[in-house]
């Protein structure tokens, strides 16, 4: 049995480092995480790692805390309607209004790379190459950046989501059952190390954000902070893409509610 002063530190530790809230109901959640510290640093128990961690700890042992806390589920096409809406209407509408421009998207908590490779598939399934944009794919697991980096997925992988038609268009079969994504798609993101509490947040920059199923873990001063942030990192007009039933309620961030294929998204104002 895990004694309360080791569960108490580690979520507190974890909501000061990702804000994922652990409320003491929740604490049996953490069970699986401080298994996985006893067996990774080979102590005995829930004490021995917990004073490793009060006495040696290293940066390695603080990321791989993050890794195996951050909830990594994703798939391809994750909820279709945000896909549909972003060609149907978004890239449209932002052609108009930047015509000529290269639009700038930005995925901020882009997992293992399903929803990145999902949005630039999408791009170039509509437009071909007609249309310029570049593509930003962040996340604060160094783990999954590195297996969206390779851009390498399991036969799994690609049966949750993957249209085959796009499966054999996209994607090459490597090591009896692996696929392994082209570059014609891989090139065009660029994965980077970031967490949604750091203050770099830049300003004005992108036409689009990805930020969806990532705030429902937070509680609701540091959703609004985060929120507030992305806000101001958006061009004026540019959107902001949520999860299925996540919304800007009660954080007073000012952008406008707009329903576009189905999909609700967020827009700022335009000049």
């Amino acid at each position: 049995m895990i004694d309360k002063y080791i569960y108490d530190y580690f979520a507190k530790f974890v909501f000061e480092k990702t804000g994922i809230f652990y409320p003491e109901k929740d604490y049996y959640r953490l069970d699986s995480r401080i298994n996985k510290l006893i067996s990774e640093y080979q102590c005995k128990d829930a004490k021995e790692v917990y004073d490793k961690f009060q006495t040696h700890r290293s940066t390695d042992m603080e990321q791989f805390l993050i890794n195996i806390c951050t909830n990594n589920e994703t798939y391809f096409f994750r909820d279709d309607k945000p896909f549909k809406a972003l060609t149907e209407d978004i890239l449209p509408n932002l052609q108009k209004q930047y015509p000529g421009a290269s639009l700038s998207i930005w995925s901020c908590a882009s997992s293992t790379g399903q929803e990145p490779l999902s949005v630039i598939m999408s791009i170039l399934e509509k437009f071909n190459s007609t249309i310029r944009f570049s593509f930003d794919a962040t996340d604060i697991s160094t783990t999954a950046l590195a297996k969206a980096k390779k851009g390498k997925y399991t036969n799994l992988d690609v049966q949750r989501g993957l249209p085959i038609t796009l499966l054999v268009k996209y994607f090459e079969s490597v090591d009896g059952g692996d696929w392994q994504a082209k570059p014609e798609i891989l090139s065009k993101v660029k994965y980077s190390e970031f967490n949604l509490f750091s203050t770099n947040f830049p300003i004005n920059k992108y036409h689009v954000i990805f930020c969806r199923n990532v705030l429902i873990y937070q509680d609701s001063k540091n959703k609004a902070q985060i929120l507030e942030k992305l806000a101001k990192a958006l061009v004026p007009g540019g959107y902001l893409v949520m999860g299925a039933g996540e919304s800007l309620i009660g954080t007073g961030v000012n952008l406008e509610q707009v329903t576009l294929s189905g999909s609700m998204v967020f827009q700022s104002a335009l000049l």
